[in-house]
């Protein structure tokens, strides 16, 4: 294998500074790693939850799966790493990013160390290794608490590995060949891309026996090793994913159901569409200069990898390797590229920059390669012509505008743009974050109710994680049809964010008790709720799990709402609510245990109903507070004229039966009926 020329480039410098750079480049990338790590992200997504709580939970609470069915189906050594952590630390904004940032860090160290290796020489590797630093997708990777960043490093490991022991002229091929195994087969147990990697080792084998017999002749016996050594490593895992697998995991939920849920294009054309394929080919193929990851999540919407230039270096640099395909350098890097991007190809969303993980260390070696072989061709044609320093000029200069201006595009649409996105701000809970910072700063507020969307556990996980405070409780209500009142003769302090707003019924209402508003910042709007709202009297009924109805009165004309006041009499009595992912394992309940049913009887039946759940997390209320909960009924066009009954209970969603009424004597034991005469009714 003729070994490439690096020493057009200021070769002297390279070299002699060449491990000062390097470490220059890993402290470079641990401060953009771990810097406002506490804003950026602006506070807590879904995944990022489930992964710290529930599944990285389970180890914590003695159970120790192989494969965890959570979640869709999760490779586990993420997750025994991230409950090592959190075992240590306990839950924080570090502890549950912590391990994405030291598998980022990894990632850039491996990154040069294979660059390096490949083209045997500095000058690709610190600058490749640059880019990767500054870049967008690895600081959105390595500073969010999901699985996807370990992949990379594992992969990274894996291609260092086998090309050792492919073109490594020494005594210790056999070791090498079974730490390649090793590496590789636990890489299997990280991210299902991960699945890729044995595939890119077998044809780039096939092209090595194809077109290097010599070298392959040397090397199968060695290989084959490493591949047996990688099948007896992965085939516990096979099994425990086989073993989960059942007619739900089958259907989407459980074991390696992830690959089934997004598979949508794939299905298209196995049914005779190639179309959703084509689009999605297309859309990815220009991630990298056009199209970008559509999701919020972990990009800017559409916002390619690369700005035009970084995109023409790279389909440049595409089309250098294809031109020295028969090298085995160049080859590999195209297969990696191809197979790193191929699962967006077959699944939802295109481009999508999780999905396509497995290409992103060769996605910032490839650019990187078209200044190294600039220089070397004009130190190559141009050695005695008086051009010589100009061309090299110019080849630096399109050096620098390429590093800095990816660099200062992707650090500034990180830090800054992506982070105040109201869509961003609402898909990681920036209010809630922003929520506890205020509680935390006011050490006057003992207790607060805080506006929340009640996506499952996860708000409450989120406040928890970030209030540092241990003398503050919160209640969290939905406001578009809620409103709690803390167990205390004050104004309840009461913080509303963003999403989701008051809505318009419940504004009204609040604007009858003159209840004043003050902004705490854009995002944020504080309220202290008068008790004087809440209606006092004798409860209508109380339940055995220790609320009570207070009051049922219609507010409004025709397209009025009820309202139902409910007290907490006595600690609450619930059914044990675990935390359990999204989405959960096969026959796994993961939803609220209790509900509150509210409906209109006519003399021929039910004649509407307003199932409408709890607007409240009966989890943060506690004794004495109260609670207020609109519902909204749509009367049949044809219904028989009023007057009606109202029918009013608790239950549990999951069992769906209903808590019974103390001292119930002349109602049925498990609804309270009410009497037009005893509720304002203004239907007709």
């Amino acid at each position: 294998m003729t070994k490439p020329s690096t020493t057009s480039i200021p070769q002297s410098i390279i070299e002699r500074f060449s491990l000062a750079i390097l470490v220059g480049l890993l402290l470079l990338a641990w401060g953009l790693r771990l810097c406002r790590l506490e804003s950026v992200p602006p506070g807590w997504r879904d995944d990022e939850l489930i992964n710290i709580h529930a599944i990285s939970g389970e180890p914590l609470a003695g159970h120790f799966p192989l494969y965890f069915t959570e979640a869709s189906g999760h490779e586990p050594i993420y997750h025994y790493l991230h409950a090592g952590i959190h075992a240590v630390l306990g839950f924080n904004v570090l502890s549950g990013h912590i391990l994405s940032v030291a598998c980022g860090i990894l990632s850039i160290a491996l990154t040069y160390a294979l660059t390096r290796r490949l083209f045997e020489g500095h000058a690709a590797a610190i600058l490749t290794t640059l880019a990767t630093t500054t870049s967008f997708w690895s600081l959105m990777y390595s500073r969010t608490a999901i699985r996807h960043i370990i992949l990379p490093p594992f992969a990274l490991a894996t291609c260092y590995v086998f090309w050792s022991g492919f073109f490594e002229e020494s005594g210790a091929a056999r070791k090498t060949w079974l730490r390649a195994g090793l590496i590789l087969g636990a890489s299997l147990y990280t991210y299902y891309a991960s699945r890729l990697l044995p595939v890119l080792l077998l044809l780039f084998a096939a092209y090595l026996m194809l077109f290097h017999r010599q070298r392959f002749r040397r090397r199968w016996r060695g290989f084959l090793l490493s591949l047996m050594v990688m099948l007896l490593l992965v085939a516990p895992l096979g099994i425990a994913i086989a073993r989960g697998r059942s007619v739900k995991a089958r259907q989407g939920v459980g074991a390696d159901a992830r690959l089934d849920e997004l598979a949508a294009p794939l299905r298209e054309l196995k049914a005779g569409n190639p179309r959703p394929v084509l689009d999605n080919v297309c859309k990815t193929l220009g991630m990298f200069h056009a199209t970008g990851d559509p999701e919020w999540l972990y990009n800017i919407a559409n916002r390619p990898v690369f700005n035009i230039f970084g995109g023409i270096l790279l389909w440049a640099s595409v089309a250098l390797a294809l031109y020295r395909w028969r090298q085995p350098r160049y080859f590999f890097l195209l297969l990696w590229l191809g197979l790193g991007i191929s699962p967006a190809f077959f699944s939802v969303p295109p481009a999508s920059l999780s999905h396509t993980i497995l290409a992103q260390p060769v996605a910032y070696i490839l650019p990187t390669l078209v200044f190294v072989e600039a220089y070397r061709w004009i130190e190559e044609r141009f050695a005695r012509s008086a051009y010589r320093r100009l061309l090299l000029a110019g080849v630096g200069l399109a050096l620098i505008l390429f590093l800095a201006s990816n660099a200062i595009r992707d650090l500034r649409d990180y830090f800054i743009d992506w982070p105040q996105r109201d869509m961003v701000r609402l898909l990681y809970r920036a209010d809630y974050r922003a929520a506890a910072r205020y509680l935390d700063a006011d050490p006057d507020i003992a207790a607060a109710a805080v506006a929340s969307a009640l996506r499952g556990p996860w708000d409450r996980l989120a406040l928890d994680v970030d209030i540092q405070r241990q003398d503050v409780a919160v209640r969290l209500f939905n406001p578009e049809r809620a409103l709690v009142w803390i167990a205390d003769d004050a104004p309840t302090d009461t913080i509303f964010t963003t999403w989701p707003s008051p809505g318009a019924t419940l504004n009204d209402f609040l604007e009858t008790g003159a209840v004043s508003s003050e902004s705490i910042s854009s995002h944020l709007a504080f309220r202290a709720i008068p008790p004087s709202l809440f209606p006092e009297r004798d409860a209508l009924a109380r339940f055995t799990n220790g609320m009570e109805l207070i009051d049922a009165r219609w507010e409004g004309e025709d397209d009025g709402a009820l309202f139902t006041f409910w007290r907490v009499a006595a600690p609450l009595d619930l059914p044990s609510l675990p935390i359990v992912s999204q989405p959960p394992p096969p026959n796994v309940y993961a939803g609220p245990r209790l509900a509150v049913f509210a409906h209109l009887v006519s003399r021929d039946g039910i004649l509407a109903a307003a199932d409408d759940g709890l607007w409240v997390d009966p989890l943060t209320l506690q004794q004495g507070d109260r609670l207020l909960q609109i519902h909204r009924f749509t009367i049949p066009a044809d219904a028989p004229s009023a007057p009606y009954t109202l029918e009013l209970g608790l239950y549990d969603p999951m069992t769906r039966e209903r808590w019974r009424i103390l001292d119930s004597v002349d109602q049925p034991a498990d609804r309270l009926l009410l009497p037009p005469d005893t509720f304002q009714q203004q239907f007709r």
